[in-house]
This record gives C-alpha cells, structure tokens and sequence, in this order.
C-alpha cells in the first residue's frame, strides 16, 4: 500500500477532495509532522514545507504543476498581536511549519527591522505566528489589534505569491507515483472548484460566503513560472537564516542536517 501525506488543514481540501486510487493510504498530520515521517520512510509521498525541498532536492522527485501558495494573501498564515511588530520583543512561532517561521522571521526584520526573542509557550509571547485551522479560528475571536498576514507582506516586497507547501515523492517510491498524484489532485481541484462554484460545498461548518472568498481569493494550487521564481527567491532567505542558526531550536536545526546546496 502506497503511503501519501495530507497535512489536515482547510486549505489542502481542494488536492484531496477526491482521490480514488484504492491503492493510496492517506496519512494525515502537520507539516512539520509530514516531513519526519517522509524523511524515515513511514510514508512515500507528501504534501510538506517548501523548505524541505529547498534543502533536500536531491532526496526528492517532485510532483509537477502543484503546491499551495497563496496569490496575493494567505489568509491562514497569520501573525496575532496587539503591538505593531516593530514594538513586540517576546513572539511566539508555531512548530508546526518552518516554511512559515522562516517567513515569519525574514518579515519581522526585512519589513518591521524587529529580531524579538522567540518563546516557546503563547503565553509568555506578545504576538503569534499561527496557520492553517488555528489561524482561521484565531481571526474570528477578534481579540488582535493588529493581524499581519504574511502572503500579503512576501506579496508587497516581491509582487510574487509565496508557495508555502510542494508535493513530494521520495526518491526510493514507485516510478511514476508522482504523475498518479498530480493526476489525482488535478482531478480533485476541478470537482472541487466546480462543488464551490455551485455553492455544494460543505466544509467544516464555514459557511459558502467564507468558502468562496478563502479558495478563490486567498489560494493558488498551480506551481507555474511565478511561483517557481518566487521559491528561488526564498531559497535565498533560507540560506541567510541557516548561517544565522541563534534563530533556531535544536528541532529546525535537525531538519538543517544533510543540507548540501554549497552555499
């Protein structure tokens, strides 16, 4: 049985709406969950951080013509607070991407010429870094003076979306697998789109107006010209923050190991 991850947030929902190969198991975890059970083999295939590519290409066939990005906002990658971020020294950044905490990170010095100290716990920060679902149900609190979303800050220095996710296929899976997936996902994208634009689609308990703003505004599933120089662009932030290793814990520093691009 083939082993694909799916990370379980809204926004994988149009590549996975309907996959039919009975020969296909769906996992399902975080990103940073993905990217550890792909590295060891536990699954075959992946949808995970762009980061992983940047640093272990060689490891990797990737799955044409997808991923997820954002076009000009994201929209479930946000930054909470109730400082603006040039005036907050305690953040706290999800585990749960390094894509977005390099993003986050790169944003905060490049755009607010802020570096402030990363805590572990919500509670000792000032401002958060969530995504996905979390982020999403954040928002609707509107508790946050102030809600930075970082496809829109990439958006305003590069007038590039941002890819925050690639399909991956190791290197040691079965030839071919990544033409099934691309297949599979196109496939999904078009029912899906199709269910949304008829006002069918249920997800979650978000209702159609939400829906409809979130995957027709926010989201792009199509790695074309833009979105290939847009990661040629961050591949050069991340090689910044990885001479810059103070920024991380010992969990980024690992997925850091066997990095070998020559810079």
């Amino acid at each position: 049985m083939i082993k694909v991850g799916k990370v379980n947030y809204l926004n994988t929902l149009p590549l996975f709406y309907r996959w039919e190969s009975r020969n296909i198991a769906l996992v399902e975890g975080h990103p940073s969950q993905l990217v550890e059970k792909l590295r060891s083999g536990e699954i075959h295939a992946g949808i995970v951080s762009s980061v992983e590519y940047i640093f272990h290409r060689e490891s990797y066939r990737l799955v044409p013509s997808i991923c997820i990005a954002s076009k000009k906002k994201a929209c479930s990658v946000l930054l909470f607070s109730n400082l603006s971020i040039d005036k907050v020294s305690r953040v706290y950044l999800t585990p749960a991407s390094l894509t977005s905490k390099v993003l986050a990170r790169y944003i905060m010095k490049v755009v607010y010429h802020n570096e402030p100290e990363e805590v572990e716990t919500k509670e000792d920060a000032q401002a958060l870094l969530l995504i996905g679902d979390q982020a999403l149900e954040e928002k609707l609190t509107g508790r946050w003076k102030f809600v930075y979303d970082l496809g829109e800050e990439w958006y305003s220095l590069h007038k590039l979306p941002f890819v925050f996710a690639l399909f991956l296929v190791r290197k040691d899976a079965p030839q071919g697998l990544e033409l099934l997936i691309e297949r599979q996902c196109k496939t999904s994208k078009v029912e899906f789109f199709k269910d949304l634009s008829e006002s069918r689609l249920k997800a979650q308990g978000y209702p159609q107006s939400f829906l409809r703003e979130y995957f027709s505004s926010c989201l792009w599933y199509d790695l074309g010209e833009e979105e290939e120089l847009s990661l040629k662009v961050f591949e050069e932030v991340v090689k910044e923050e990885l001479f810059n290793q103070r920024h991380f814990s010992k969990s980024d520093v690992r997925m850091f190991e066997n990095y070998t691009t020559g810079i």
